[in-house]
């Protein structure tokens, strides 16, 4: 009978050391190849330009809210797709913010926190007071969605949308058809304002320096 200092060594891959470094190894291939397609989705993604006249050049808008502080994005029923890249800008379009990940459908999120399956492209920093914001998402199909605003101009339980900044009732603007037409389209259902509630609050009209 053979002594137990003959019995053969363990093979290494039945070592438990060696199998955790392999399996950290593992982690760290899939976390690399997910960062490098996150960002090749980021790099083939046209950005949004400005006509000669500062106009910006998106396909269907955006609402926001103002939510506790935060700026919660509503995109209506009309403009819904698979979304792939979300970005805030400054009036220049540098980014304050930005993520990107497969496509997914979704009607709303918050500035600053990115929803399930995306990652950051650019962390969240946080704009300057009175700072022209451009918010904008691209979609798989059906080209881009965005606003500008200011922050100043959110109102909280209203949504605000269109080139010249208009609140509606969040349910109104969800379900409005306003992709295609001009922003602050007529058709968007606005909340009637009370006796006790002033029209400001409701309706407010601003035009943005380009």
């Amino acid at each position: 009978m053979a002594s137990p200092t003959s019995t053969r060594a363990a093979h290494w891959w039945q070592r438990r050391s060696a199998s955790s470094l392999v399996f950290l190894a593992v982690l760290a291939v899939l976390g690399l190849a997910t960062v490098a397609v996150a960002g090749q989705v980021a790099d083939v993604l046209p950005e949004v330009a400005k006509d000669q006249l500062g106009e910006d050049q998106w396909t269907d808008p955006l609402g926001v809210e103002l939510v506790s502080g935060f700026h919660l994005v509503h995109i209506p029923d009309c403009a819904a797709g698979a979304v792939t890249r979300i970005a805030l800008w400054d009036a220049k379009s540098k980014p304050y913010w930005e993520v990107a990940g497969a496509p997914t459908p979704m009607t709303s999120f918050f500035v600053g926190a990115a929803p399930a399956g995306f990652l950051e492209v650019v962390k969240f920093r946080e704009p300057p007071s009175g700072a022209v914001l451009r918010l904008v998402v691209f979609r798989r199909v059906g080209g881009v969605a965005g606003i500008r605003y200011k922050t100043s101009q959110l109102r909280s339980k209203r949504v605000v949308s269109g080139k010249n900044l208009t609140s509606y009732t969040v349910e109104g603007f969800q379900k409005s058809e306003v992709c295609g037409g001009s922003p602050g389209d007529t058709r968007i259902e606005t909340e009637t304002p009370t006796e006790t509630e002033p029209t400001v609050d409701l309706v407010t009209t601003t035009t943005l320096p380009a």
